[in-house]
C-alpha cells in the first residue's frame, strides 16, 4: 500500500520536472535561438549567409561607425523616441488628471476610449493622416486653401515634426493607462496639507504633486522611449518619404531590400547597435523604479483620493479631454470616406450621394483578402492562446517552483522586452529561411510568440503572486496531480488576467505590421500585410477599406470588454 501511495507522488514530482524541461526547451528556442543568430549575423562577413560560414569579422560595425549617415540615423531616433514621447506624455498626464483626481463629468466613457484606441492600429493612422495632410490634394490643405486662401500646404506629413507629433498622439493610450494608475494609488494627504497651510492650487501642483510624480513619470517616459524607439509602422509609411532615416526601418530596408541582395550581416550589425540602445534604456528604466521607492506614499492604511473641485472648469475640462478623441478619429473617418468610392475623392456633401459599398464587396471577393483573413484568424487565435499557456508556466515555475530553473525561465521569457521587434523578426528571418516553416503563417505565429511572451509573463507573474502557494498544495496533497492543481485550482482564480493577456496579445498580433511585412510571401499574407501593400500598388480605396474592417474588427472585441471591466471596477 506504501508503494502504491509513493508512486503518484513520484509521478507528480517528474511531471512537473518534465513539463519544465520541456518549457525550458520551447522558451530556449523561441528566444536564445534568434539572439544567437543575430549576434553571429553581425560578425559574419559581408555578402554571406550568416550560418554557412564560421569566420568572424568586425567590419560589419566598422562599416556602420565609419558611414557619415550612421550619426544621422542615430541622432534622428533619439529625437524622434524623446519628442514625441515628450509631448505624448503630458498629454496623457493631463487627462489621467482629470479621470483620475478630479470632478470632471465622462470618466468612465473617456477610461473605455483610451483602451479602444489602444486596438487602432498605428499603420491605418498613419495612412489616415496622409489623405488629411498630404501637401499635395490632403484634405486639410484643400479645407484651407478654400475657406482662408492659404497658398500652398498649411500642413505637410512628410516632416520630422509630423512624424513626432502623429507618434505622439499615437503613444497617449499606453501613457495613460500607465500614468492613470499612477495617480491613482497616490495618497493625496501631503497635497490636502499643503491647501490647509495656505498653498494654491498651482502652488500644490508644482511643489507636492509633480515632485511626488517626477520617479513614477520618469520611469514611464524611459519605457515609451524605449518603445518608441523600436517602433516601425510609422517611421516607415511616412518616414522613409519624408527621408527620415532611423534605425528600425535602416535595419529594415538591409534585410528586405526594394532592390537588391539582402546584407544580412550589416542589417545584424545595426540591430546589435539598436539593441544596445534598448538594453542601456531597460537599465535605466530599472534604476528608475528603484529609484521610486522612496517617493512610496501608499502605506497599509487606507485612503480615500478627494477629488478636486473643478467647479465651472468641469464640462471645458471634458472638451479638451475629448479634444483629443476627435484629433484621433479625423484618420480613421478619413479612411472610412476613402472606402466608399472607386478613387480618392475630397470629403463633400456633393460627393455623398455617389457613396457605395462596392470597395468593401470588392476586397472580400478577393482571393488575396480572403487568404488574409484566414491568415488573420488563425495567427491571431493561436498566437494569443499559445502566449497565454507558455506565460502560465512560466509565471508559476518562477514564483511557484522557485529554484535556478524558474529563475532561468523568467529571465529568458523577459529577454524580448529589450530587443526591438524589427531586430528580432529580423533574426527570426535568418534562424529559418532555409526551413520548411518559411512563407507560411506558422512562422509569423513563432514570431509573436517570441515577441510577446514577455508581456504575457509579466501579468501572469502578477497574478499569481497574489495567490497564497497553500491554495495548490491543498490540491496537492488531497490527491490531485500538480497538472489538475493548476487546471482546477489555480487556473480560475487568475482567469481575469489570462483573458486580459489574451485580449491584448490577440489585438496586437492583428495590427502588428513588422512581422508579417519583414516574413511575408504569398502565402502567408494577412491584413496588416494586405493594407500596406495595396496601399502601395496603389490601391488607396481598397486599403482604406480593409483598413476600416480592420479597426472595426478590433473594436467590436475590444470595447465590450472594456466596459464590461469598467463597470466592474465601478461596482467594486
Amino acid at each position: 500500500m506504501a508503494a502504491t501511495d509513493r508512486r503518484p507522488r513520484r509521478w507528480r514530482v517528474d511531471q512537473q520536472k518534465i513539463t519544465g524541461i520541456v518549457l525550458l526547451a520551447i522558451v530556449g528556442v523561441l528566444v536564445l535561438g534568434p539572439l544567437a543568430v543575430l549576434l553571429r549575423a553581425s560578425v559574419a562577413p559581408p555578402n554571406t549567409m550568416p550560418l554557412e560560414t564560421w569566420a568572424v569579422t568586425f567590419s560589419n560595425f566598422k562599416a556602420i561607425f565609419e558611414h557619415p549617415a550612421t550619426p544621422t540615423i542615430i541622432g534622428n531616433t533619439l529625437l524622434y523616441a524623446a519628442g514625441s514621447v515628450g509631448i505624448g506624455v503630458a498629454i496623457a498626464t493631463f487627462i489621467a488628471w482629470l479621470t483620475e483626481r478630479t470632478d470632471m463629468p465622462g470618466q468612465a466613457l473617456i477610461r473605455v476610449m483610451m483602451f479602444a484606441w489602444m486596438a487602432v492600429p498605428p499603420l491605418v493612422i498613419g495612412f489616415g493622416w496622409i489623405l488629411l495632410i498630404n501637401p499635395g490634394n490632403g484634405a486639410l490643405n484643400v479645407l484651407a486653401r478654400n475657406l482662408f486662401g492659404v497658398q500652398g500646404a498649411l500642413f505637410t506629413i512628410y516632416s520630422f515634426w509630423s512624424l513626432i507629433l502623429i507618434t505622439a498622439l499615437s503613444v497617449v493610450p499606453t501613457a495613460y493607462v500607465m500614468i492613470a494608475g499612477l495617480l491613482r494609488n497616490m495618497d493625496p494627504q501631503m497635497e490636502s496639507a499643503a491647501r490647509v497651510l495656505g498653498g494654491g492650487r498651482f502652488a500644490v501642483a508644482r511643489r507636492i504633486t509633480l515632485p511626488l510624480l517626477t520617479p513614477g513619470l520618469f520611469s514611464i517616459g524611459i519605457y515609451m522611449v524605449m518603445a518608441v524607439v523600436q517602433a516601425f509602422d510609422l517611421p516607415l509609411i511616412i518616414g522613409l518619404t519624408a527621408k527620415i532615416p532611423v534605425m528600425s526601418t535602416r535595419v529594415f530596408l538591409l534585410s528586405v531590400p526594394d532592390n537588391g541582395i539582402p546584407n544580412y550581416s550589416l542589417s545584424s550589425a545595426f540591430g546589435v547597435v539598436l539593441l544596445a540602445i534598448a538594453v542601456v534604456l531597460m537599465w535605466l528604466y530599472f534604476r528608475a523604479i528603484r529609484t521610486g521607492e522612496k517617493f512610496r506614499t501608499v502605506t497599509g492604511r487606507g485612503f480615500r483620493p478627494k477629488p478636486a473641485v473643478l467647479g465651472a472648469l468641469r464640462w471645458p475640462a471634458f472638451t479638451a479631454a475629448m479634444l483629443y478623441f476627435a484629433i484621433m478619429a479625423l484618420p480613421v473617418l478619413m479612411l472610412a470616406w476613402t472606402s466608399l468610392f472607386p478613387f480618392y475623392r475630397l470629403p463633400s456633401l456633393e460627393a455623398l450621394p455617389l457613396a457605395s459599398l462596392a470597395n468593401f464587396h470588392r476586397v472580400l471577393d478577393s482571393a488575396l483578402v480572403q487568404r488574409a483573413l484566414v491568415n488573420t484568424v488563425l495567427l491571431v487565435v493561436l498566437s494569443a492562446s499559445v502566449v497565454m499557456l507558455l506565460s502560465a508556466l512560466v509565471a508559476w515555475f518562477s514564483v511557484r517552483g522557485g529554484g535556478l530553473l524558474g529563475r532561468v525561465l523568467d529571465v529568458m521569457s523577459f529577454a524580448p522586452t529589450a530587443v526591438p521587434p524589427v531586430v528580432m523578426v529580423m533574426a527570426i528571418l535568418i534562424l529559418y529561411i532555409k526551413t520548411p516553416l518559411y512563407g507560411t503563417v506558422w512562422v509569423l505565429i513563432i514570431g509573436h510568440l517570441t515577441i510577446y511572451i514577455a508581456f504575457g509573463t509579466r501579468t501572469m507573474t502578477s497574478a499569481l503572486i497574489q495567490i497564497h502557494k497553500e491554495l495548490g498544495d491543498a490540491a496537492m496533497i488531497s490527491g490531485a496531480s500538480w497538472a489538475t492543481s493548476l487546471r482546477k485550482v489555480i487556473l480560475p482564480l487568475v482567469w481575469p488576467q489570462v483573458a486580459n493577456g489574451w485580449l491584448w496579445v490577440a489585438a496586437h498580433s492583428a495590427r502588428d505590421l513588422t512581422i508579417p511585412l519583414v516574413l511575408m510571401t504569398t502565402n502567408n499574407v494577412v491584413i496588416a500585410s494586405v493594407v500596406y501593400t495595396m496601399w502601395d500598388f496603389p490601391d488607396v480605396p481598397g486599403a482604406a477599406a480593409v483598413s476600416f474592417l480592420l479597426v472595426a474588427a478590433l473594436l467590436v472585441v475590444v470595447v465590450p470588454v472594456q466596459l464590461l471591466a469598467s463597470r466592474a471596477s465601478t461596482r467594486g
